[in-house]
């Protein structure tokens, strides 16, 4: 179906980069859809942390960026971008994270549309 069809054009194109991403890997192109998943999350700083991300990293977003809305954003680009030691990129990393927070609601809903 369309959908195979799809991972099949985004397999090859990570092929090329030596990548060892599995169909479900997500990228910097999934940015505005993994922000979207997050949006009431306020504390980006403990998410990032849960995603892998040095404090350190994530006090310079904070010292470069300042506007909430974009620290959050600045620090999802850094994860699906694999910095630190965030190295899955993945709904399945992203949902733990989240429940981690405590936010399991929002981890379960996040599971319902992009892990069923």
């Amino acid at each position: 179906g369309l959908v195979s069809g799809i991972r099949s054009l985004t397999k090859s194109k990570s092929d090329s980069d030596n990548h060892t991403d599995g169909p479900e890997d997500l990228d910097i192109i999934d940015l505005e859809e993994v922000e979207e998943s997050v949006k009431e999350i306020v504390d980006w700083m403990g998410l990032g942390l849960k995603l892998g991300l040095f404090y350190s990293t994530l006090q310079k977003i904070e010292t470069d960026v300042r506007a909430v809305n974009k620290c959050k954003r600045e620090m999802l680009a850094a994860w699906l971008k694999g910095e630190d030691k965030s190295k899955d990129k993945t709904w399945y990393t992203l949902v733990d994270a989240v429940h981690k927070m405590n936010h399991r609601s929002l981890a379960e809903e996040i599971t319902e549309q992009h892990l069923k």
